[in-house]
């Protein structure tokens, strides 16, 4: 599927009215951390919440630069791109397939996953799909959605497994490529998704839909690509909440996150589970 400048003042985001509330980051744990396992018998007892331990929050800063003087800051930009999100995991079948999205900016999907995306995309200010190549041990980069898919675009040239033809995958989306940048599993094993059974985030079929705090988090895990520009991104980011607010006024709600503690959706279904020392935590959404 597709460096920081000075935003100048004509194209301005208008970061000091819209993200004065979101300056600070929540501060970035370091963790200790256990190798992914590919067996399928491994990966069934990984899924049960096991402990890890926190360790000071004093290295919160790793991965997180300053950017020239006068730009915001990446922190801050995530936190804007974060606003009004929902997370989706995108399991690719072959590493070709994500190289060609982040070349050319676009993603194909299953029916079930494009009506899923779809949908979303009317009801949510920001779609992010987190990526990762089956069994790869790593996931591949996140990127924004840029909004419905559409059919009327030229095909794109999927590498597809046996037996599976082009005409099964839906329309073609575009998407914003946030970071190209891999992230090992093993950097994440304290991190649960309570929408799949309080699973390691790891774990999850294709357009699994992650909890937002949690799916925020593993997003600030990955290393800044500096070789992104966010500027556009975030200021189509700001458009689309105009648009939402504009269909807002005709009766068209937005998206909210399921009720904690069981609430009416069926994906809060266990909370993610922390330790630390002799303490345990259990973390609702």
């Amino acid at each position: 599927m597709e460096d920081i400048s000075c935003l100048g003042a004509n194209e301005s985001l208008n970061y000091e009215e819209e993200v004065s509330d979101e300056v600070k980051m929540d501060e970035i744990p370091e963790y200790d951390t256990r190798s992914e396992v590919t067996s399928s018998s491994t990966e069934s007892e990984a899924s049960q919440p096991s402990m890890s331990s926190y360790s000071s929050a004093s290295s919160h800063n790793r991965g997180v630069r300053k950017r020239k003087s006068g730009s915001y800051d990446y922190a801050t930009e995530l936190n804007y791109l974060f606003r009004d999100a929902r997370f989706f995991v995108i399991k690719s079948n072959n590493a070709e397939n994500v190289t060609l999205s982040k070349a050319k900016g676009v993603w194909s999907t299953l029916p079930q996953n494009e009506a899923k995306l779809n949908h979303a995309s009317r009801e949510a200010r920001n779609v992010i799909l987190i990526f990762s190549v089956k069994e790869s041990g790593k996931f591949a980069g996140f990127a924004r959605l840029c909004g419905e898919s559409r059919r009327d675009v030229p095909p794109v040239s999927w590498v597809l497994p046996p037996g599976l033809s082009a005409k099964a995958l839906g329309g073609v989306f575009k998407v914003d490529w946030v970071c190209r940048k891999e992230l090992p599993f093993n950097a994440t094993m304290h991190l649960y998704n309570p929408w799949n059974e309080g699973k390691p985030v790891k774990i999850g079929r294709d357009g699994q839909e992650i909890e937002p705090r949690v799916a925020k988090e593993l997003c600030r895990l990955f290393p800044e690509d500096e070789s992104v520009d966010l500027v556009p991104v975030l200021r189509r980011s700001k458009e689309a909440a105009k648009s939402l607010r504009s269909k807002s006024r005709y009766g068209r709600g937005r998206y909210r996150s399921p009720a904690p503690l069981g609430g009416r959706s069926s994906r809060v279904a266990s909370p993610a589970l922390y330790s630390s020392s002799r303490y345990i935590y259990y973390v609702f959404p």
